[in-house]
């Protein structure tokens, strides 16, 4: 467990930790229809894709050339110059890490898997030598750097003078993929992880206070992957040892102030209170705080964290737990300027998913895992074609745009599957002598340590398309600690209100008894010694909602959104007019139609025109050709 830090006059000291802890991603194994479909998907097609694209020695985007030919220079050999965007790296540093927790998941037996997971650990094998070759003497690592950067004038760029050559951003990312390698080898490969820790050494020697250098990087990344980096080395040697790389991530973080809101340095991270600018640059950042938020207790970081957190959701949110609206480049719009032709980056949404995540850890409020499981089913999940062979970049709510193999800027494709692909951390979070039961997805989990004891629990259910869900409790061995069962309400942002509403279970029994557990901040809690095999059943409420957005957002006046669980609807014109207008009282009904879109609830009705409406769920669009809306007319 992560030893938390405080601020003192003397710097950052050690004490308990109040939030809680990640829950790792181990060997798992999922039993779902939705998910095994679209982890297949990821493993067996997307990912190789992206192998194959970024091994290609002419693709534009540098990608493995690119750290063979620093790798080549390093050691004196002949080599060519960088590659592609200054961030051209990040490309290959998140496929890298997707496959590595692509590998993670137990195939179960399908041929197809254990072929595709065969091959990316081949490419790992192979990819590894290469990225640590082109790491240099003193732990810098970004190739653009190494290979001659130049500026108009033909002079060498120093390291650390340009904000947007996203220095931090690709370091970030490399500490990433080495924290994935380093979990998937069950910690007992530390080649890359080592190498992370030269790499994050490396920027503490020279970024800090006097008579260091004063820095940031215009992209955030680096700022939260010190911090997952941290809590790794204090697993793995001891409190105390990741303290630095905390206080590297604050120290970065507070350097923002007099510059462009673009990049989010308007201000002090401590006074900014509203989502501003790109919109992957802050939701980075933001994420970035909670992480310092935690580590340090830091009451100025956590006021603005929840400030922060809380205009974006109840003011530049979309429905679909998208966020950017586009209005600036790639970033926020105004206060309620949500439209419809929404810019919504995939990244983004990762985003989202991250920041979220942390304040859950924060706050212990099942309202952010709402919002994190609402941004994982609409926004993400959504980012890949049912085939897994097209992604899409942006995620507009009206749209008849189809998703594709490549994008000028790439940045998304590696991002999505290590998002997806790590479900077990967005499943669970864990305290001292507490669970956290977050999403509700089939699947067998390790969840580490609880109450001293490892524990592993066992999910059986169809959600979202089915309420019903068995909660297999494993202890190693009996050990006492409370168990939080999430009630999800899918309320968390004021701009929305559902009808009808939610928000109780229908039913709840424990080793086949009925009990009322009290209801603690959104959570079931269960408090007892647990033993092997004891089991939680609940039963969801699962029911068409309809949704409409307060009068403020002018986009939506007129309309209505459709909801049933987690998942928010889509109207196609494969399947009808979708400029005809649903009556406010008009019967809605769900149906289960295995041959459509891989597998789907439909949500039915009729049109005021008498013609029939089939809503399909947002991650399943713009699969079939055609225009895909989410907002329904109904004035």
């Amino acid at each position: 467990m992560m030893v938390a830090m405080v601020a003192s006059g003397a710097g950052l000291t050690a004490r308990a930790a109040p939030h809680l802890d990640p829950v790792y991603t181990q060997p798992y194994q999922l039993d779902s229809k939705l998910w095994n479909s679209r982890a297949k998907a990821l493993i067996t097609r997307w990912i190789p894709h992206c192998v194959a694209k970024l091994s290609d020695p002419q693709v534009a985007e540098g990608g493995i050339a690119n750290f063979i030919n620093a790798g080549d220079k390093l050691a004196g050999k002949p080599s060519q110059p960088h590659v592609g965007a200054p961030w051209a790296n990040a490309y290959l540093l998140n496929t890298f890490e997707s496959i590595c927790v692509a590998q993670l998941l137990d195939p179960q037996g399908d041929a197809d898997m254990i072929k595709a997971q065969a091959a990316l650990r081949t490419t790992m094998e192979q990819w590894l030598p290469v990225l640590l070759a082109a790491q240099e003497k003193d732990g810098y690592l970004q190739t653009r750097f190494t290979l001659g950067h130049a500026n108009e004038q033909g002079s060498s760029v120093p390291r650390w003078t340009l904000r947007n050559d996203h220095e931090g951003y690709v370091a970030g990312y490399f500490i990433e993929a080495a924290i994935a390698h380093f979990l998937l080898t069950d910690r007992k490969d530390s080649r890359m992880l080592d190498a992370a820790v030269r790499l994050a050494d490396c920027w503490d020697r020279n970024i800090g206070p006097a008579p260091k250098k004063s820095w940031f990087d215009g992209h955030e990344e680096i700022e939260q992957a010190l911090v997952r980096l941290a809590r790794i080395i204090e697993d793995k040697d001891g409190p105390g040892k990741g303290t630095r790389y905390v206080a590297l991530a604050k120290f970065l973080l507070d350097q923002r102030g007099g510059g462009d809101s673009y990049e989010q340095s308007h201000l002090p991270v401590i006074r900014q209170r509203e989502a501003l600018g790109h919109a992957v640059r802050a939701i980075y950042l933001y994420s970035g705080m909670a992480d310092v938020a935690m580590e340090t207790g830091n009451a100025d970081y956590l006021e603005a964290v929840r400030a922060i957190g809380s205009n974006l959701v109840n003011k530049k949110y979309y429905v679909t737990g998208g966020i950017g609206s586009g209005e600036s480049a790639e970033g926020f719009g105004a206060e309620y300027s949500l439209p419809h032709n929404a810019y919504c980056e995939s990244c983004s949404g990762c985003g989202e998913i991250f920041f979220q995540h942390k304040l859950n850890m924060i706050e212990r409020d099942a309202r952010h895992a709402d919002l994190l499981e609402e941004s994982l089913y609409n926004a993400v999940l959504s980012d890949i074609d049912l085939a897994g062979d097209n992604f899409t970049y942006t995620n507009a709510l009206d749209t008849s745009e189809a998703r594709y193999p490549w994008h000028g800027c790439p940045c998304c494709v590696g991002n999505i599957p290590r998002t997806l692909l790590r479900l077990p951390e967005w499943m669970y979070v864990r305290g001292a002598d507490s669970l956290y039961v977050n999403l509700f997805i089939g699947s067998t989990v390790n969840v580490g340590k609880v109450a001293g004891t490892p524990v592993r629990i066992v999910q059986k259910t169809d959600y979202p398309w089915k309420g019903e869900v068995s909660i297999t409790v494993n202890p190693a061995k009996p050990a006492s600690f409370a168990l939080h069962v999430r009630v999800p309400r899918h309320e968390a942002s004021t701009l929305y209100q559902n009808s009808p509403a939610t928000g109780a279970l229908a039913s709840l029994a424990l080793n086949g008894q009925p009990v009322t557990p009290e209801i603690v901040n959104g959570y079931a809690v269960i408090t007892r010694e647990w033993k092997p095999g004891d089991k939680v059943d609940l039963v969801l409420p699962l029911q068409v909602q309809r949704v409409k957005t307060i009068p403020q957002v002018k986009a939506n006046l007129g309309r209505v959104a459709l909801r049933c669980g987690p998942l928010i609807y889509n109207i196609e014109s494969v399947d009808q007019n979708v400029d005809a207008v649903l009556k406010p009282d008009a019967p809605l009904t769900t149906s289960w139609q295995p041959d459509l879109l891989g597998g789907v609830t439909v949500i039915e009705g009729t049109f005021a025109d008498s013609t029939k409406l089939k809503a399909i769920p947002n991650y399943a669009r713009n699969n079939r050709g055609g225009r895909s809306l989410v907002w329904i007319k109904d004035e």
